[in-house]
């Protein structure tokens, strides 16, 4: 169960073991877990040779010693290079290979981009990539004229930040924010993680559309609309930009010095996010005042282990260190509560960092024209449902996010509808002078609009869960999900498997409507003609 495609991207990609938030116990746990079960290898090994002295195999393997010698090992050099070769002829000629490896269960991206770094050749972001697969994305050239006065934009994305995290108490910054500004009270973000949840909210998306976009490394629409209007942009986030793989999905086509990551340099993500804010504001302060500019920046401070200055512990006691090793459901239940305490402590610390930001733009009178969007990636379960953190279950908990919106000369207001981080875009771009039909870039509505929502996509590595205001239905998206669809009412309530039968006899519908969402994007592939 631990040898899945989201393990291997997990080890196999730059920053993603950081981005766990495991501490040095953790570590040492897992390293000691390692070493004894390589060692319990090498026992068992030690055992089958003494037992097989004498077999018909050993007395194979002595008689034909020089085939398992070198020849066997240049073979299988040589057959790797080979498929390596043909692999990146196939990326600039037909795309034939990268389209049926999708295909195949546990299929993991690899390039030669470590090997060529260490031979002194550096790749170089280009900002016209024309590439070529299975997306059809946008539908139509986008159009757009740029504003008289076009509005700035701040966008705060959160680590973990649940629905109900907002509030005077531990948010009194934020609280108070929102009190000028458009809360959204039950938004759904898309996704029960980071990957998911931030692509969509940037993208206006099903997150399942991820592993296209990264295959043909295709950026986010509405950066490239503020590119064309001269936007200025800087992007800033306490964690890493290559895990997930953002810098070549949403932002593979902004140049490398406008995106500043500071996980890895051995501080805590509160100190991140204080150096990160700092940075932000001397961006807005040294600005070219003629032009107008974007900036985006994701907050680490909430990530488990929930990092935090003395200061701002505010919800006590609290667990001191969190040995992901050790952990249990058993341990997990009876130290909930300390364990919340740090994250209520972290969110507390995430609001001050909110308060410089609201400080600065008040103080500078950019209020006027500047929109900001405070949002979190994903929520954080507390055992409610047997189940700590994220990126595990779709229950409210771990799908419902604050959103809060300022738009200048807009009157305050609390929306109860049902929202998703795919409409943000949508509500956003006929604001930058984007002409298309939103259909054309996104699945997602625009909130300033009288539409209304029915339904909203979750996703994960393998699932999607359809929610409505009154059922979860999660399905699995590809062929090497291991998961079996599943059925629950909107509240997390489990439901029989007669109920559920009927539940999904009534939703063949919405059923329909999932293919043609998860389709909309998307370009039939001929595999004898290559991609058309």
């Amino acid at each position: 169960m631990y040898i899945n495609a989201f393990v291997m991207n997990l080890v196999m990609t730059p920053g993603g073991f950081q981005s766990l938030g495991g501490s040095g116990s953790s570590d040492a746990g897992f390293a000691l877990i390692a070493v004894g079960f390589l060692l319990l290898q090498v026992g068992l090994m030690w055992l089958a040779v003494q037992f097989s002295q004498q077999s018909l195999a050993h007395k194979f393997y002595a008689s034909n010693q020089h085939f398992f010698g070198w020849k066997s090992a240049l073979s299988a050099l040589l057959l790797t290079v080979a498929v390596h070769l043909s692999y990146a002829y196939d990326l600039h000629t037909k795309h034939q290979l990268s389209t049926v490896a999708q295909m195949v269960p546990f299929y993991q991206i690899v390039s030669a981009r470590g090997v060529f770094k260490a031979l002194g050749i550096q790749g170089t972001r280009s900002s016209s990539l024309k590439a070529r697969g299975k997306l059809h994305y946008p539908l139509h050239t986008i159009q757009s004229a740029k504003p008289s006065k076009p509005y700035n934009i701040v966008w705060l994305v959160s680590e973990s930040w649940r629905a109900d995290a907002l509030n005077a108490h531990i948010m009194p910054n934020a609280w108070s924010f929102a009190q000028q500004s458009t809360r959204f009270t039950k938004n759904y973000s898309t996704g029960n993680g980071t990957r998911a949840g931030v692509f969509g909210m940037l993208m206006g998306l099903p997150s399942s559309y991820w592993f296209q976009f990264l295959q043909e490394q295709r950026g986010a629409t509405i950066l490239d609309v503020m590119r064309s209007q001269g936007y200025q942009m800087q992007f800033y986030t306490s964690g890493l930009f290559s895990y997930p793989e953002f810098d070549k999905t949403i932002f593979a086509q902004m140049p490398a010095e406008e995106m500043h990551a500071l996980q890895g340099n051995n501080r805590l993500g509160w100190q991140n996010d204080q150096q990160n804010v700092s940075d932000l504001l001397s961006f807005i302060d040294q600005r070219d005042t003629s032009k107008p500019f974007f900036t985006f920046m994701f907050f680490e401070s909430p990530h488990a282990r929930y990092y935090f200055p003395p200061e701002s512990a505010i919800a006590k006691p609290y667990r001191d260190d969190l040995n992901y090793a050790r952990l249990s459901k058993q341990a997990l239940r009876a130290d909930i509560v300390p364990i919340k305490n740090r994250y209520i402590n972290a969110v507390h610390h995430l609001d001050s960092q909110f308060g410089r930001v609201f400080g600065y733009l008040k103080q500078h009178q950019l209020l006027d024209n500047t929109i900001v969007i405070l949002v979190g990636d994903h929520g954080e379960e507390f055992m409610e449902h047997g189940f700590w953190g994220h990126n595990s279950t779709f229950v409210d908990e771990q799908i419902r996010t604050p959103l809060v919106i300022y738009m200048p000369n807009k009157p305050a207001a609390v929306v109860e509808k049902m929202t998703s981080h795919a409409d943000i875009v949508p509500t956003l771009m006929p604001m930058l002078g984007v002409t298309n039909a939103k259909s054309d870039y996104s699945i997602g509505i625009n909130l300033l609009s009288n539409q209304v929502r029915d339904h909203v996509y979750i996703a994960d590595w393998d699932k999607l869960a359809y929610v409505d205001n009154k059922v979860k239905i999660v399905h699995p998206v590809n062929n090497s999900s291991m998961f079996k669809l599943a059925v629950s009412t909107a509240s997390d309530k489990n439901v029989s498997y007669a109920m559920a039968s009927q539940i999904l006899q009534k939703k063949q519908k919405a059923t329909m409507q999932i293919m043609q969402d998860l389709t909309h994007f998307s370009k039939p592939v001929s595999l004898n003609k290559g991609v058309n």
